[in-house]
């Protein structure tokens, strides 16, 4: 048990897939796992947790609020992370994330945001914001965050 999983949700323009799997690259870092999937993998073979998702209403996706529901008791004591792409990214979304993994008992190692293209509500009548996000420079920090929570969390034998 001392692998890294990201479980994550990714609608509308697929931004929070695109950052994940160009972070990700070819490297074997995360096993990437879209909770659209059935059925999910154990969680207990898992020594790190991601979760990753766009920002809807500002919350992260509602399948991510009933997997946190769901695995309340799994997720207790572990190791999480957070990755949230919006299109305002002006605001911090991750702390209202954060406050529903500490009530299901979570360890928050690290929190990672960053813009993603947005066509939702008003928006669409512009043409969207955040256009061109998550960019080269947003995937290299993505990636690099996820680095080091593996770094960090993760026993240097195991990686």
């Amino acid at each position: 048990m001392s692998k890294c999983i990201i479980f994550y949700v990714s609608q509308h323009h697929q931004n929070t897939e695109k950052l994940l799997k160009q972070a990700i690259g070819g490297e074997p870092l995360a096993e990437l796992v879209p909770l659209t999937d059935a059925p999910l993998p154990d969680l207990s073979q898992y020594s790190l947790i991601g979760l990753a998702s766009g920002v809807y209403m500002g919350e992260p996706h509602t399948a991510i609020l009933a997997f946190l529901e769901k695995h309340r008791k799994d997720l207790a004591g572990r190791k999480v992370f957070t990755i949230l792409t919006s299109g305002s990214n002006q605001k911090n979304y991750s702390k209202n994330f954060r406050a529903l993994l500490e009530n299901c008992g979570c360890s928050i190692t690290g929190s990672f945001q960053c813009k993603g293209f947005d066509t939702n509500g008003p928006w669409k009548l512009i043409g969207g914001i955040a256009k061109g996000h998550p960019d080269a420079a947003d995937i290299s920090d993505a990636a690099a965050f996820i680095r080091e929570q593996i770094k960090t969390a993760l026993p240097s034998d195991t990686r």
